[in-house]
């Protein structure tokens, strides 16, 4: 399909203009959507708003409007340039959202603006932190997959209230690349979904159909972003917060328990048709609140409140007489009468799986510092027909040990896993190059802490530094696992899973999440347009470097093009860099380094080549990173990256007309 100059017209329309009266002042400036939004300022006149993008991806540009005094009735509308033909119909390639402050949290708050609202609140109050009423409007573009490349010209027209109205030219450079569907991404991605926030959030009952459209609606804004992993939990009061079980258990007349697997294909089900085809369905089975009573000796913190739990049974949902579900238990994993309940529930849930092609990516979950103990796994393997398990924990247990591996305790494999201690990356290229996307365990770095929430560009370029280190992508982010528990004064307190302290984690327990609380359920954040952004960027590098590293496909691109590809790559990975460190000197005399994250990474590198700089965790520290933080956002802005992105996307396609594919 051939696009004339514009794409698309929104469907925003209906601008609100004054009646009488001098207009009030206020401003339009360009906001860079990678940029840190509590000190970005205007930088020079308002220039067109530009998006660089490439066929079938999504796409965003912003502008800040600010004003001294309260702004009312902002509204906005995407129209076509002149005379450049009828854009498509409707308004499904382009979205015009209103970033706002999220909620106040006790810790771990996302950036301000970062909520994405499909509407604009009536009133922009001033704000003390910049003496003013800000709000950022956001243009998402999803290039339809036969666009011609070319550019693409419109305008953004804002008006309010007692104001002027202000249009904005708006260019969108498509590049001759298409972007592969987000189901087949090779950058991993695992986004958590949370079903009892969303309930708590809006006040509905679990299972309702109010909560099943909630849940559908966040599983349709997860799914731009290649995650594909889906949790069913065999369990309850799980670290990831699950109340109830989606397995049910009833008693029949004779008084024997049965299974009842509709909730849990609902989900499953749910998932598929907004979500995607998972590539990981994880049987959550196992938590820290099951401690075995033979290990709690080497457990450290909580075991007393987890032998509580666990002396108790197997934590469950049961289905009453009645039809109305409460908490039951069964018998632990360890009595000799728990094989005859949980064998026939795996061959079952294996076929279902298998029915829908899907039984290829079962795992059992979850392993994490704390581990179930020797019989629990041999219980579990034994039932579950030897189902691998994943993993979210410190240190790595599989490591260049793809399965089979008898990971855990010499018994099951371990087959995917996110992991904070030991994440390894490079730095300079020219002192070798790493590909992590393509290394044969599927096992990921976890950004624990909230390190998702700290800002848009550090969430953009979380994968590629992971790639183009020795992981294949990112693991334990939340999606829609944002505070929820409120104090009695209705201030936010903590996530759901505070709930059941005996299921605590500790510091790998989910502070993050990617959506936000809207008025009428989860929305979409500037974060996670960034993540799904430099996503789409590292499925470009991957097209890339995966023709380089095939001599074949390598020489069909000639040497010149080869070389112009590794040059544009190796200055990719420089800027990753240099947007956590200042000193080029200090960049060019690191390779590969390790620690659990980049930043530590690289001040560990410097400190051992003899670089003095305080202890990392001291406030003397802590207060330089800050300081590289903000300078690498500014230099990051600056330094061109959009230019870099389209020569990044001209080149995914030069190389892909080369090779004929």
């Amino acid at each position: 399909m051939r696009l004339k100059q514009w794409l698309f017209a929104a469907a925003i329309a209906g601008l609100a203009y004054a009646r009488g009266g001098a207009a009030q002042d206020w401003r339009v400036w360009n906001l860079d959507i990678v940029d840190d939004t509590m000190r970005a300022t205007a930088r020079g006149p308002l220039q067109p708003l530009r998006i660089s993008g490439a066929r079938n991806g999504t796409f965003s540009g912003a502008v800040m409007v600010e004003s001294a005094d309260p702004i009312e009735g902002l509204r906005a509308e995407l129209v076509a340039a002149p005379q450049q033909g009828v854009p498509p119909s409707g308004s499904e390639f382009v979205r015009i959202r209103y970033g706002v402050n999220g909620p106040p949290t006790a810790r771990r708050s996302p950036p301000p603006l970062d909520t994405l609202l499909e509407a604009p609140p009536a009133t922009v109050e001033p704000q003390a932190r910049w003496g003013s009423a800000r709000i950022a409007v956001w243009v998402t573009v999803r290039v339809p997959p036969a666009t011609a490349p070319d550019v693409y010209r419109g305008e953004l027209r804002l008006a309010a209230k007692g104001r002027t109205p202000v249009t904005v030219p708006v260019e969108l450079r498509v590049s001759d690349w298409t972007v592969p569907d987000p189901q087949h991404w090779r950058t991993w991605l695992e986004l958590m979904q949370s079903p009892d926030t969303l309930a708590l959030e809006y006040g509905v009952p679990m299972w309702s159909e109010r909560h099943w459209a909630l849940i559908a609606g966040s599983f349709q804004r997860m799914s731009g972003t290649g995650s594909r992993v889906v949790y069913l939990p065999l369990i309850r009061q799980t670290n990831s917060g699950h109340a109830e079980s989606l397995l049910r258990w009833r008693r029949d007349a004779q008084g024997n328990l049965e299974p009842d697997y509709s909730r849990l294909e609902k989900y499953l089900d749910t998932a598929i048709e907004n979500l995607g085809t998972p590539k990981l369905v994880i049987l959550y089975a196992w938590d820290v609140h099951l401690l075995d009573p033979e290990a709690a000796g080497r457990q450290a913190g909580r075991a007393d409140a987890r032998l509580a739990v666990s002396r108790q049974g197997v934590p469950v949902t049961m289905i009453t007489a009645t039809g109305a579900d409460e908490d039951g238990c069964l018998p632990p994993y360890w009595v000799p009468e728990s094989a005859g309940l949980w064998a026939p529930v795996y061959r079952e849930i294996r076929a279902r799986m298998r029915r829908r092609g899907l039984e290829g990516q079962l795992m059992l979950g979850m392993v994490t510092d704390v581990t179930p103990s020797p019989r629990q796994v041999q219980f579990l393997h034994e039932v579950s027909g030897g189902l691998p398990w994943a993993a979210h924990r410190h240190p790595s247990r599989i490591q260049n040990r793809p399965p089979p591996n008898k990971a855990l305790h010499d018994i099951a494999d371990v087959a995917y896993e996110a992991h904070v201690y030991g994440l390894m990356f490079r730095v300079n290229p020219d002192l070798g190059r790493a590909y992590g996307w393509r290394s044969p365990e599927l096992r990921v770095s976890f950004d624990r802490n909230g390190i998702p929430n700290t800002g848009s560009l550090r969430i953009r370029l979380m994968p590629e530094f992971s790639i183009t280190g020795e992981q294949r992508g990112i693991g334990r982010v939340g999606a829609d696992y944002w505070h929820v528990l409120k104090d009695r004064q209705g201030r936010r307190t903590g996530p759901v899973y505070a709930r059941y302290p005996e299921s605590n984690w500790r510091n790998l327990d989910i502070e993050s999440w990617v959506l936000a609380p809207g008025p009428e359920g989860p929305v979409g954040t500037a974060r996670l347009e960034n993540l799904r952004e430099g996503l789409q960027e590292c499925e470009a590098r991957i097209a890339l470097e995966d023709a380089l590293l095939d001599l074949g496909r390598r020489r069909r691109l000639g040497n010149e093009l080869a070389q112009r590809i590794q040059a544009l790559l190796d200055e990719r990975q420089r800027a990753l860099w240099r947007t956590v460190w200042s000193d080029e000197d200090d960049l060019r005399s690191l390779g590969t380094i390790e620690a659990r994250n980049f930043q530590e990474a690289i001040w560990n590198a410097l400190r051992k080549a003899g670089k003095p700089l305080p202890e990392y965790w001291s406030g003397e520290a802590r207060q330089l990173r800050e300081r590289a933080t903000d300078n690498g956002v500014d230099w990051f802005v600056a330094s061109g990256w959009q230019e870099r992105t389209a020569r990044l996307y001209d080149l995914a396609g030069e190389a892909q007309r080369r090779l004929g594919n």
